[in-house]
């Protein structure tokens, strides 16, 4: 172990054992405390990466059941809930998209019906992004397979590595495929986990479509501002351009699509197409997820071994044991009671919607100086903040939301694995993490532009006041 987990090690240790240790305040038990400092336990150990996440969490609810703080069933609940086997579909999915190299061919496809200037291949990475978006659930996935192909078209621009050029190419492949995650409720795991921490009546009620309806404005501010952004920071003065046939060589050199890509391009047609019109047929998304599983397994898009290797069974296990919290708080009624205790000083600043969303997301940005796990912040601030937003009469997914597109920063080159993914695909050779300091500064303040842009859409759609 490092000295930082040595260190952390302790703290975690001794902030658990005094929080489970004090007298319950009002309103609390002593289960309840030893619930809270179970918690504080696990996210301390996050904080300081003592151990992999997935592990902290399985031990996090293992402790909640060997100290008697909620039963087996509570402490465990998500793993027979919808939301984890839903996951476990749409991760599926990103399997087979992953090993057919129908993503690949999908975003050459694209690349070839733009202009083949800089300012064409940004725009082309960009829209590839956006309808490759809800098709894979994975930004990680996403960006560890198109990096590299931003990278090639750098180098066959003739970019530098490293020079403006290469860091707009950069920058707009992770506009495209990472930062539209929130865009659709299938772009990425967390979204389905975020859905998944929200009271039942709430999931039942966003549905795909919904999904993709309420986040529309943020989504459009988002991809404009952060082009333009791109234009400003990394537009090369050397006017250069790609060679006419480069995305008719990379096709040609993949050869004619595959019986996997068809049959892998078929199923997430077909799922998405479910996905969104779940509200007039009312089959579960869970139902239609596991399906297409199914159907990928039957076929043999992909094997046992890619089964056990390439879904990720160390995230599902770390996502199942987050969105537990949203079981286990409420039965131990921490969640009322932080409420409580925090109404008078939050309380009144949710009801101005507008000074809650700046207030919120600059707290999530420091935040995330500290506990840099893109999904244990979501998970433990979508879960506290719920009783808040239902007080004030707003909808909790507009906080899980907030939460959520406040996640994805970069200012620190450890904070946030999903630009790490993309930084190391391509050996950390294309860009420097300080070039792309300027974008995620950028992103910072124009996330928060679209939250509040949002608002009256959100008012239309009755989800605040």
């Amino acid at each position: 172990m490092s000295k930082k987990q040595v260190i952390g090690s302790c703290l975690a240790v001794i902030v658990g054992i005094v929080v489970a240790l004090i007298t319950p305040p009002q309103g609390l038990t002593p289960p309840a405390m030893y619930g809270l400092g179970i918690l504080l336990w696990a996210v301390t150990c996050w904080m300081f990466e003592v151990a992999p996440d997935y592990i902290i969490a399985m031990a996090m609810c293992t402790l909640w059941v060997l100290f008697q703080c909620v039963p087996f069933k509570t402490a465990f609940a998500t793993f027979s809930d919808p939301t984890w086997w839903l996951l476990l579909g749409a991760m599926g999915m990103g399997v087979a998209v992953s090993k057919s190299g129908l993503l690949r061919r999908i975003s050459l496809r694209v690349m070839r019906t733009f202009p083949a200037t800089f300012n064409g291949q940004v725009l082309a990475m960009i829209s590839a992004g956006t309808v490759i978006a809800p098709l894979v659930p994975s930004m990680t996935v996403k960006a560890a397979i198109v990096a590299p192909i931003s990278m090639g078209i750098s180098d066959a621009m003739g970019y530098p590595r490293k020079s403006r050029g290469a860091g707009g190419l950069f920058g707009a492949m992770y506009l495209g495929f990472v930062l539209t995650g929130p865009m659709f409720i299938s772009a990425s795991f967390i979204g389905y986990m975020m859905r998944g921490l929200l009271p039942q009546d709430i999931q039942s009620q966003f549905t795909w479509t919904l999904w993709f309806t309420a986040s529309l404005v943020w989504s459009v501010v988002v991809l404009i501002l952060m082009y333009i952004a791109i234009r400003f920071f990394y537009t090369p003065k050397e006017k250069d351009s790609l060679p006419p046939d480069y995305a008719a060589k990379q096709l040609a050199a993949l050869g004619p699509m595959q019986r996997n890509e068809k049959i892998t391009a078929a199923v997430l047609i077909m799922a998405l197409l479910c996905w969104m019109t779940e509200a007039l047929h009312g089959i579960h998304a869970t139902v239609i997820a596991l399906s297409g599983l199914v159907v990928l397994l039957i076929c043999k898009v992909f094997d046992r071994q890619d089964f056990r290797s390439g879904m990720g069974w160390d995230n599902m296990i770390f996502i199942g044991g987050i969105i537990n919290l949203g079981s286990v708080l409420p039965v131990l009624k921490i969640d009322k009671w932080i409420a409580q205790m925090a109404s008078p000083v939050i309380g009144p600043m949710i009801s101005n919607i507008y000074l809650f969303i700046v207030v919120l997301c600059f707290a999530i940005y420091a935040i995330r100086f500290i506990l840099v796990s893109f999904t244990a912040t979501t998970a433990i601030f979508t879960v506290l903040f719920v009783p808040f937003a239902q007080q004030a009469g707003v909808n909790p997914w507009i906080t899980g939301f907030i939460v959520y597109v406040s996640t994805g920063i970069w200012h620190v080159f450890y904070q946030n694995s999903t630009f790490l993914t993309s930084f190391y695909a391509v050996e950390g050779e294309m860009v420097t993490h300080r070039q792309m300091v300027p974008l995620s500064l950028a992103y910072s303040a124009i996330s928060i532009a679209a939250s509040l842009l949002s608002v009256p859409l959100w008012r239309y759609l009755g989800l605040v006041p």
